[in-house]
């Protein structure tokens, strides 16, 4: 299940893995081509062995056992790439102060073998190369007094470079490619995962857990993109005030609020079209908004949803019925009123509903005079 998941997550982020795949390979090639500068690698190759002139017949074989103890060709690695032999040869060679400082030098030891490889990398093949030989032969001069019974010398003169080991455009873009296949993943994940955290707190934002009505922010929303989409267009806002509940409301506990409110909300949804809604408007009041509906049609739907609601509700557990008493409250926008011009009209038809006997209320322009 785990594998399907992100494989499914993968399909749907597809676009933001080739992008940032393509990203990577390319800023790697760029780089490479554009930002980067060769370096080049010369390489020396040198041979220490018993000095046969210098050495009796007889001691020429222990001269090979102290060989073997690596500590005589360790000794010559370490004066090869020692600074004094190092910068004394750049300082003969130089011309400049700083023809040198983007040159280094290592050397190793080969194993099993009596072979020293020293290098020298820098951005000139020929330089680099001129400085493997030189320090080479520097080295070979201040050491020939030091074991006169050894000998090192070149086997392999250091040559000129032909192709830098960096950059390397292929193998970088290869590198760069998995990398930006692992972080597209990475990236089609998270924005899978934000997205998730998105949605539940848009939804949160929308609907009201107490009741799963429309909030009031997004059912104030809803009607001004009514408004927007349909600038002509007619509507009718209805607010429902739960007065038998006013004064108990503090004193339920939350799971019996919960469900009264949702049960309204059922209520509503049942009797309303599938282009109407219903929302939250307060702590103890609803909303509905009637697209297309005018105030004269609404009044049907409107008294019987308050005939509805008017029936007790039985709460779950407890045996005890809840009276609402609604009273609602409602006005229709037929001459372009704005969204606030609205809310007062509905307004005061309910503080109407609230006064009198007449439990439906609709707002009617009152005359002058």
């Amino acid at each position: 299940m785990e594998i399907r998941f992100y494989l499914k997550i993968i399909q749907r982020g597809w676009w933001l893995i080739l992008v940032t795949t393509l990203v990577a390979v390319n800023s790697s090639l760029v780089y490479s081509y554009y930002f980067t500068t060769p370096m080049y690698e010369a390489v020396a190759r040198f041979i220490v062995s018993p000095n046969i002139q210098n050495t009796a017949s007889k001691d020429i074989v222990n001269s090979l056992e102290a060989l073997d103890k690596r500590s005589i060709i360790s000794t010559y690695a370490e004066v090869l790439n020692s600074h004094e032999i190092i910068n004394s040869t750049k300082e003969l060679l130089r011309e400049k102060p700083n023809d040198f400082k983007d040159y280094t030098t290592s050397v190793t030891v080969l194993p099993d073998a009596n072979i020293i490889r020293f290098s020298v990398k820098g951005p000139t093949p020929e330089v680099a190369a001129l400085l493997a030989n030189s320090i080479g032969q520097h080295a070979i001069d201040f050491v020939e007094n030091l074991y006169v019974i050894y000998d090192i010398n070149f086997l392999d003169k250091a040559l000129i470079p032909t192709t830098p080991y960096q950059p390397q455009p292929a193998q970088d873009a290869g590198l760069a490619l998995m990398v930006g296949l692992v972080l597209g993943v990475g990236l089609a994940i998270f924005k899978d995962q934000i997205s998730g955290t998105l949605d539940k707190l848009s939804q949160r934002k929308m609907f009201d857990f107490e009741s799963n009505a429309f909030t009031r922010i997004y059912f104030e929303q809803r009607i001004r993109q009514e408004i927007i989409d349909q600038p002509e267009s007619v509507l009718t806002l209805g607010v429902i005030h739960l007065l038998g509940i006013q004064e108990i409301y503090d004193s339920l506990p939350q799971a019996y609020i919960n469900q009264i409110l949702r049960k309204i909300t059922e209520t509503l949804k049942y009797q309303l079209r599938g282009n109407d809604i219903v929302g939250r408007w307060s702590q103890l009041q609803f909303s509905i908004l009637l697209p297309s509906t005018d105030a004269l049609s609404a009044i049907s739907k409107l008294e019987r949803i308050q005939e509805l609601l008017n029936q007790p509700i039985s709460l779950e557990g407890d045996g005890v019925d809840v009276t609402l008493d609604p009273r609602i409250g409602f006005a229709d926008r037929q001459g372009g009123e704005s969204i606030n011009v609205l809310i007062t009209q509905v307004e005061k038809a309910l503080e109407t509903a609230m006064e009198s006997d007449k439990k439906v209320s609709m707002y009617k322009v009152r005359p002058f005079g």
